[in-house]
């Protein structure tokens, strides 16, 4: 008798040594569970021109460069922004716009910063430029893939702005499209650049981990001419979290420098809710908010869904390649 005491007693003793740590473990577990959306994955390529530098730095691998029958050099003079150059080419000044990427405008969130380290890096360097599918924009400035020398070799100019969180790519059909989106991909998952989830305003004001509110669904090529099917265009979004999350203010935007919409007030989702983005002015659930563009906002051949808080800094990432 007295030795099944005895054992009693030890394991109510090891229990309460263990139940504390137990305890401590899930603790642990919990915090080191991350809110961050995964981005989908990627398929990694090459093209025929260059190898594209794969990795969490683009920098890490040298690519290889066009013929000399398919390059321009020029020195870059000034930086307008985060992709716009002023260059000298042959003697003549040019407007250059890095092509298949798009940085932050000015005024927006992460937009100085893009062209201040751009300016730092170019400024009074020679480039090799190598133009793309289209050689000028609608604004007339060249449309040009760059390459800047260094100690190592060359370096992919548009492809490390990528990779640094400098700038998104555009899914324009151009030959590098599906690297460059790869880059982001893991840019956007390390929070780089842009980013990060407390890289504008007070960061002591911001939370340090994204609420879990995603894509649940899109439709970017509805039936019919596109022009006739806005109000069959739409994106969802879905609070998968515990608590309420308020997109009150927030920011809604394309791949492009144009298509911004801005939540209105009051537009709050509880745990499980769903509210719908309508392109036109009427379909969609009774609640939808309705965009009301003249044109449809998501591209049929792929595009990417960006929502920014109050501040500018992104809550939610998605991209889907298209047809």
């Amino acid at each position: 008798m007295q030795r099944v005491r005895e054992n009693s007693l030890y394991r109510c003793v090891m229990w309460r040594r263990i139940i504390p740590l137990i305890s401590a473990i899930a603790l642990v577990a919990a915090a080191c569970t991350s809110t961050r959306p995964l981005p989908p994955e990627f398929e990694e390529s090459t093209t025929s021109t260059t190898t594209i530098p794969l990795g969490e730095s683009a920098t890490t691998t040298t690519p290889t460069l066009p013929p000399v029958e398919d390059r321009e050099v020029g020195t870059v003079t000034a930086v307008t922004d985060g992709d716009t150059l002023s260059m000298l080419i042959a003697g003549s000044e040019a407007i250059v716009r890095l092509d298949g990427i798009n940085a932050p405008e000015l005024d927006e969130c992460w937009g100085p910063e893009a062209s201040a380290l751009l300016a730092a890096r170019v400024t009074n360097r020679e480039l090799v430029l190598v133009a793309g599918e289209t050689d000028v924009d609608q604004f007339g400035r060249l449309l040009r893939y760059a390459y800047l020398e260094t100690d190592t070799g060359a370096e992919f100019l548009n492809a490390t702005l990528v990779a640094d969180g400098n700038a998104l790519a555009v899914q324009n059909g151009g030959p590098f499209q599906s690297d460059l989106k790869a880059i982001e991909a893991r840019a956007y998952q390390s929070g780089k650049g842009m980013w990060g989830t407390i890289v504008c305003g007070d960061g002591e004001a911001i939370r340090a981990d994204r609420p879990v509110v995603r894509v649940g669904e899109i439709q970017f090529d509805p039936q019919g001419p596109d022009d006739d099917a806005l109000d069959q265009e739409y994106v969802t979004f879905i609070n998968e979290g515990y608590g309420r999350v308020s997109f009150s203010g927030w920011t809604l935007r394309d791949e492009s420098s144009s298509n911004r919409l801005t939540f209105p007030k009051n537009t709050v989702l509880a745990p499980g809710d769903s509210v719908t983005v309508v392109t036109g002015c009427s379909g969609g659930p009774p609640d939808s908010i309705k965009w009301c563009s003249d044109t449809p906002v998501w591209s049929n051949g792929g595009d990417t869904v960006i929502v920014s808080d109050t501040l500018g800094n992104a809550v939610i990432w998605y991209t889907y390649t298209g047809e």
